[in-house]
């Protein structure tokens, strides 16, 4: 049967239009069922039925709807469901409610209603339909909508009226029992009334009341009475409470200060009650007062701070006293600081170059993976990595992606903005405390991952300090053959070595030593610019994301071709990496230019057979021609040990690796000393740590460890031939001490890095693990036809 079921039966059309319709609804009209179709058949006998039958009086039972479940209010109404309803009066066979009406005169109503009904049929409808009961609309109760106003004196007159009611009262006993002999049908009567909004306020605010003077004994005073409140309090909350101010870990900064750098802005009055420190980037702590951690607002605190990416390591409670002085403390320290943080991202950037500056590192990593929940941020200090925090990846990702778009160097960046997928680089100044620090930005594309490098670099143009070669480690005799590179016409220097080797600041020392360097003109090109060189011309490349090494190599060759047609005296080059820098490089040594530059290599001889052949190509006449190699350098830093915490070698080391030592190289291993990893108060840093866990410790500032050749007729006639051999040979042979001497004449880097083993400097069990084992090393025999 379908919504129009009355089409189908031929029903006489209802008077009163289509809202009429829908006051009078039929049996018909839901789906058919077997009660439905009994209805049917019931009707059509009465319709065949005398009329007298017609006339007899109704009973008193009521017709209910056929299909149960589906229930519609008007037939609901008929049916009895609803019994408590207003009363209503039949004016012309239409239901009036009567919105005065009592509850009783209202069931009287519903009684008529349903008698007269039940008797005067609708004349728009057969006879044989006049067991329905006619329908009724329902107007529902109306309530006058409470105003702000109203609500808000309401729950004064409460408060006042609560407050009131809990101060101590003196009782009888006969009062007491009177109390307990309250009928409790009262009680009842009084829950069913139906009360206004002030009341159900009034109500509730009296419940509370006497569950707390239930849960909670009397006090005898005022003091012990908000006492036994904040204990109660302290303890449901189960957090620790913070006595003083002073008694707080020491924090970075306040994240709900009243100002721009506020990570979570909250109101004045919030404030007053709620604090939040964070301790380091992404972890905090929170003080609230234990009436303020009980209340919704302070759970919507915590969640707005771990929408910010800050984790709450610890939620304490305290007095308003403290909390106060908690901000007054960060009053005091901003009104001393020179930088605002506009940024939070900015800030936490800050934060870790601040951290690696202080504990002297030279090298930034972060190691975002995709496999790892963290990013592990770790710090090269003294040549050795160690770990310095694991950082949510959120709080990272946004510190880099803001340090590159606001911090970065314009003029030094591959890009405009950070770019996780393509090798990047540039240069990023940066003030740090007292010092200007110089970033030096690497970042590239990983499997799983990503990695951005920072080198920290001097960037102090206006007080600016160069590491000369004397406070670097070198030997006198490498000291005597670098002064005589001063006084030199044209031909080139090239120096080697590892990533991180010092490469750049020799060179830049190199520059800086010219004795007359005020009445020269002197360039650099950097790939990008790193040390500040105010006394020369630098020129910085910037390299783009997309940009491939061929591209890369012809800007920088026209670079040089510009700066050739500028009256240069000498230049620093950054790197040579193809022949067509190598063939500038050349051409510029050829007619009178002194030029610097480095190469990567393992040693000198390896530097000499690379820009004979492979990638640079230089023309063998041209590289074993007189005058054209000033000198050739290989260069390495090794970290020095602690001298108050520094272990006898012969404790630590293996006895045959001592034997080798002094029957091998000649050395007094009794002068030699090993590193303590457990370190003292002297190196101990603590705050890092190496992925053992173990506290970084045991040495101190790297020293360079260096070999220095400046090549001679006989060296030079081994190029020629490109026998490599005999010139390693020439080299080597002009060594004339022994390797317990300073004089490095003919010596290599590793037998500098024994000598400064034997003086007790560094830890031979580096040389022996880190460069190359004692017993692998060829030694080769000096002028005299000795090893030593």
């Amino acid at each position: 049967m379908s919504l129009f079921g009355q089409e189908d039966q031929d029903a006489p059309e209802l008077r009163g239009g289509f809202f009429r319709r829908f006051r009078a609804p039929r049996a018909n009209f839901v789906e058919p069922t077997t009660s439905s179709t009994e209805s049917k058949v019931k009707r059509s006998k009465r319709s065949a039925a005398p009329a007298s039958a017609e006339m007899q009086p109704p009973s008193n039972s009521t017709t209910r709807a056929a299909n149960p479940q589906v229930m519609f209010l008007g037939r609901a109404l008929t049916g009895g469901d609803i019994e408590d309803v207003d009363s209503t009066d039949v004016v012309d066979g239409v239901a009036h409610v009567r919105a005065d009406a009592s509850p009783a005169q209202k069931l009287a109503s519903d009684a008529s209603s349903e008698a007269v009904g039940s008797s005067m049929p609708d004349a728009a409808e057969p006879v044989g339909s006049i067991d329905e009961p006619a329908f009724r609309s329902f107007e529902p109760p109306k309530f006058e909508r409470p105003s702000y106003e109203s609500l808000a004196a309401a729950m004064a007159a409460a408060e006042q009226r609560q407050a009131i009611a809990q101060e101590p009262t003196f009782s009888t006993p006969a009062a007491a029992v009177l109390e307990s002999q309250q009928p409790v049908e009262v009680q009842a009567e009084t829950d069913l009334t139906p009360t206004s909004p002030e009341q159900v306020i009034e109500s509730h605010l009296a419940d509370r009341s006497q569950e707390s003077e239930q849960t909670l004994p009397r006090p005898d005073s005022v003091e012990e009475a908000v006492e036994d409140e904040d204990a109660a309090q302290g303890l449901v909350s189960g957090r620790p409470e913070l006595v003083s101010a002073e008694s707080l870990p020491e924090f970075k900064r306040i994240l709900t200060v009243a100002d721009d750098d506020a990570a979570l802005r909250i109101p004045a009055s919030a404030r007053k009650e709620f604090v939040a420190v964070e301790l380091q980037p992404g972890i905090a702590i929170t003080v609230a007062t234990a009436r303020f951690a009980e209340k919704a607002q302070y759970a919507t605190f915590i969640k707005d701070l771990a929408a910010n990416d800050i984790l709450v390591r610890e939620e304490m409670i305290a007095d308003e006293s403290v909390i106060a002085a908690i901000y007054s403390g960060k009053t005091v320290s901003a009104g001393h600081s020179n930088v605002r943080e506009a940024s939070r991202a900015i800030g936490n950037f800050r934060d870790i170059v601040e951290a690696a500056h202080a504990f002297g590192a030279s090298d930034i990593h972060f190691e975002p993976r995709e496999f790892h929940n963290d990013v592990e941020v770790r710090f090269r200090v003294n040549g050795d990595m160690y770990t310095y925090r694991h950082m949510p990846k959120a709080i990272v990702r946004r510190a880099l992606f803001a340090a590159y778009s606001d911090l970065v160097q314009r003029n030094t960046n591959s890009g405009n903005s950070f770019q996780p997928s393509a090798p990047q680089s540039a240069m990023i100044p940066l003030v740090v405390k007292t010092d200007t620090v110089n970033l030096r930005w690497q970042s590239s594309p990983l499997v799983g991952g990503y990695d951005v490098t920072l080198r920290l670099l001097d960037g102090n143009f206006k007080n600016y300090s160069v590491l000369l070669p004397k406070d670097m480690g070198l030997e006198k005799s490498q000291l005597e053959l670098i002064e005589t590179l001063n006084y030199v016409s044209g031909g080139i220097t090239a120096l080697t070595g590892e990533t991180g080797s010092g490469k750049t600041t020799t060179l830049r020392a190199l520059s800086y030593m010219l004795p007359d360097r005020e009445m020269k003109k002197q360039f650099a090109v950097n790939e990008p610019s790193e040390y500040p060189m105010p006394w020369l011309s630098d020129y910085s490349i910037i390299r783009r994301p997309d940009e491939t090494d061929d591209e890369a190599n012809r800007k920088y060759a026209e670079v040089i071709r510009t700066l050739m047609r500028q009256d240069p005296d000498d230049l620093t080059i950054g790197e040579v990496r193809d022949r067509v820098v190598m063939g500038l490089v050349a051409e510029l040594a050829l007619t009178g230019h002194p030029v610097r530059f480095s190469l990567h290599a393992g040693d000198i001889i390896a530097a000499v057979m690379r820009m004979a052949g492979g990638r640079l190509q230089l023309p063998i006449d041209e590289l074993a021609s007189e005058g054209f190699i000033n000198a050739v350098g290989n260069q390495k830093l090794i970290a020095t040990l602690c001298e108050h915490c520094k272990l006898p070698a012969q404790e630590v080391m293996a006895s045959k690796d001592l034997d080798i030592l002094r029957a091998k190289f000649g050395l007094d291993t009794s002068r030699m000393a090993c590193r303590n990893y457990e370190g003292c108060q002297h190196c101990r840093l603590d705050g890092l740590f190496t992925r053992l866990g173990k506290v970084a410790g045991g040495t101190k500032r790297p020293s360079l460890a260096a070999e220095l050749y400046r090549p001679t007729p006989e060296f030079l006639e081994r190029v020629s031939e490109r026998d490599w051999a005999g010139a390693r040979r020439v080299w080597r042979a002009e060594r004339r001490t022994g390797f317990d001497n300073a004089d490095m004449t003919g010596k290599t880097l590793y037998e500098h890095a024994l000598f400064k083993a034997s003086r007790g400097l560094i830890d031979p069990q580096f040389i022996n693990r880190s460069m190359q084992s004692f017993a692998q090393y060829r030694v080769m025999p000096g002028v005299d036809g000795l090893r030593v």
